[in-house]
């Protein structure tokens, strides 16, 4: 290390995996990025996109002021020009204020996105601000890519006891994930997030059976067990093959079921018809390797099934995250009353667990009504799917002015041309971004804010992705450039200056006297076993000692509550689910959306060299090229009953016959087909679900040609 050059200890906040890392400081500059070795969950771990964190900080294109449109004539991206963000805050609030005036709180929309969650405070303020509109539009990605989770929860019910933990299971099931690549595993659960081939790895090794549900042979895929390769969007039919298997070989577990159960026999009777055999015709898997799986999965004592996004983003995704979900229960995969509980919480509050379900609840049923749809708010949240319709469709409370914090809906959501549509046609459209993303382009103010070595954080909001309970807090690397922003600070200026309440943590804050970073930090995490100042002494983080908390018996009131696993519409989604036929004629391959170790979503896609050539090809199995009489590199369009797009093929072996991928959130509306955004494919041509309107992101029937010379002359 040169003489001039300091080294800090901190960790990645582009991911749930938070590695620790240690980052190299020339002349307050960021330089190398290594991973820490003494960090106790990484391990010394980093991935590619990681270890260029420098680059994202330090990239030409990174903004160091914020800017506003200057004129509205909505040239993408042109007619930007600086302005000081306090001057910006003042302008936006005026607008806001004027919108809501005129046309109702409910005019008003804030969109989240996954960089939104890897600052402890933004989120909170962010919902601070929120609450004070009095506005009900709340969206995020969540409801673009696991809002079926919460679908599950909503008509099953939960068991509060918890769930098995991978450390010590000796049974896994993976579906729709590779977290060897996306180091994401499954729903908060803390599978295979932290150093996840070492971790997988090791987990074999003392005895652990890796099953992994995907149709492409997938970095996750290699180290398993059994793979099982369904054909996309039929992950539903697989998973009641297997509820199939376990019941009517009374593999499950029947003590847990008979307590917590209210109708084990209307899940046997809807899958009661769902026979090995007709998995094999439907999901093309072998009937043998059903039965096989189920056996083993059932055979385990600890273990549970987990997804991912896969699941999520396919049709008939409600009812398979549901039957996945079955999976669990009708094993007893649950902690017990008199285990020791699950007590990962360091820095935010533990909630003591007790051996009792939370009923089905179906709050959407009762949450705040759109107008598109009649659909409702779940968790306090619309789905992303409407948000378009919400912006275009005529109405008194139709969405106006949108904040976009940590996101790109630009890129992320379905129907492209429709969603760009939308967003160029609102009155006010602000994006907080270091970059120029396709939504900060459409933007009227681009709010530039701190990256993530630029500013305080710890890592309360991740407590429930870490194997074990951790805690660390990391001061600010470098120091910003003089024009950026928090992000958390940015809500609470726009708050004060709109004369909102700002309720942080319980506390009222004054506009006049605003709080530091590191007092917010500390008053988010007071409720934690560890206080924040404790963390200052230990910079590669600490392991806080294990709790003596067991699960809990029930409360006396709410013991015979049961979880329901086959209500009447869950039934009616799996009879949909087995009775649709594919018409592969006019598009005869099933898309599938993958993720790359060199990108978040669409954060790092730009970075100079981190994307392998910097494009996005259509990945095809080889045999399937030479079919279609393509070459390996060749110029292609990939055509839906939604759109098309060009980009180029790529010959790839593990996928199946049939079967092409392409990873999301490329592209730019700079690009035209060449963008390779996969959402030019996507839209409600392909149907939504039922309750949380997630339209088919995966598994989207195309067709896929090459491109002739002169079309490719051709302007």
């Amino acid at each position: 290390m040169l003489a001039n050059t300091s080294r800090h200890v901190s960790y990645c906040r582009l991911c749930a995996s938070s590695c620790g890392v240690l980052v190299d400081v020339e002349d307050g500059r960021i330089g190398r990025i290594l991973g820490d070795t003494q960090h106790p969950i990484s391990g010394g771990y980093t991935c590619p996109k990681g270890r260029r964190g420098g680059d994202l900080t330090h990239s030409p294109d990174r903004l160091t002021t914020s800017l506003r449109r200057s004129d509205r004539t909505h040239v993408d991206g042109a007619g930007h020009v600086p302005i000081a963000t306090a001057d910006a805050v003042r302008d936006i609030a005026a607008r806001l204020d004027e919108v809501i005036a005129r046309y109702g709180p409910d005019s008003v929309a804030l969109f989240t996105g996954t960089q939104h969650n890897f600052a402890a405070l933004t989120p909170l303020m962010a919902r601070a601000w929120f609450r004070g509109t009095g506005s009900h539009k709340l969206f995020s990605t969540m409801t673009i890519d696991q809002s079926a989770k919460w679908v599950v929860a909503e008509r099953m019910g939960s068991y509060l006891g918890g769930r098995q933990r991978i450390e010590n299971a000796d049974v896994w099931l993976l579906a729709g994930t590779n977290p060897v690549v996306s180091g994401n595993g499954g729903d908060g659960d803390g599978a295979v997030v932290q150093n996840p081939s070492w971790t997988l790895r090791s987990a074999r090794e003392r005895g652990l059976r890796l099953i992994v549900v995907d149709p492409r042979r997938t970095e996750t895929a290699a180290l398993a067990d059994i793979h099982l390769t369904p054909r996309p969007g039929t992950d539903a039919v697989l998973f009641a093959g297997l509820l199939h298997v376990i019941l009517a070989e009374s593999l499950h577990d029947h003590h847990f079921t008979a307590q917590y159960v209210a109708d084990l026999p209307q899940l046997i009777g809807a899958v009661s018809q769902v026979t090995p055999t007709v998995v094999q015709r439907i999901c093309a898997v072998p009937a043998e390797q059903v039965v096989e799986t189920a056996r083993v999965f059932a055979g385990g004592s600890r273990g549970m099934a987990t997804s991912g996004t896969g699941v999520c983003m396919g049709p008939h995704s409600n009812v398979a995250e549901h039957l996945l979900a079955a999976l669990n229960v009708v094993c007893g995969r649950f902690l017990r009353e008199g285990e020791p509980a699950d007590d990962r919480a360091v820095l935010t509050r533990q909630v003591p667990a007790r051996a009792e379900v939370a009923p089905a609840e179906r709050a959407y049923r009762k949450g705040f009504r759109s107008r598109i749809g009649g659909l409702r708010a779940i968790r306090g949240e619309l789905p992303s799917g409407i948000l378009a319709d919400e912006i275009l469709e005529p109405g008194p409370d139709r969405v106006r002015a949108l904040i976009v914090s940590g996101g790109n809906p630009a890129a992320a959501l379905p129907d492209r041309d429709k969603t760009l549509r939308a967003l160029r046609s609102l009155d006010l459209l602000v994006s907080i971004d270091p970059w120029m993303s396709d939504t900060a382009r459409l933007a009227d103010y681009v709010i530039a804010p701190t990256t993530m070595y630029e500013r305080a954080d710890h890592t309360m909001i991740m407590e429930p992705f870490f194997p074990t309970p951790f805690a660390q807090f990391t001061p600010a690397v470098v120091s910003p450039p003089a024009g950026v922003v928090d992000d958390w600070r940015f809500f609470f200026d726009l708050a004060a200056a709109s004369g909102q309440p700002i309720k942080f943590a319980g506390r009222q804050l004054d506009p006049g006297d605003p709080p530091t970073a590191d007092d917010l930090l500390a008053m988010a995490a007071e409720r934690g076993r560890v206080p924040v100042n404790d963390l200052t002494a230990a910079p590669h983080g600490r392991l806080a000692p294990r709790s003596d908390a067991i699960v809990g018996p029930a409360d006396p009131d709410r013991a015979a509550h049961r979880l329901t696993l086959m209500p009447d519409d869950v039934a009616a989604e799996l009879r949909s689910a087995l009775a649709e036929t594919t018409a592969a004629v006019r598009y005869p391959f099933l898309l599938t959306v993958r993720r790359i170790r060199e990108a978040v979503n669409s954060t790092g896609t730009r970075v100079p060299g981190l994307v392998p050539g910097g494009i996005n090809p259509v990945s095809v199995h080889p045999r399937d090229l030479t079919v279609l009489g393509l070459r390996d590199g060749q110029d292609v369009e990939v055509r839906s009953s939604s759109g098309k797009l060009r980009t180029c093929a790529r010959s790839d072996a593990t996928l199946t016959r049939g079967t092409v991928a392409i990873t999301h959130c490329f592209g730019s509306i700079d690009d035209g087909e060449s963008g390779a955004n996969v959402n030019a494919l996507t839209g409600r041509g392909q149907g939504v679900q039922a309750i949380n309107a997630m339209p088919t992101l995966t598994a989207v029937p195309v067709a896929i040609a090459a491109i002739e010379d002169h079309e490719r002359r051709t302007p």
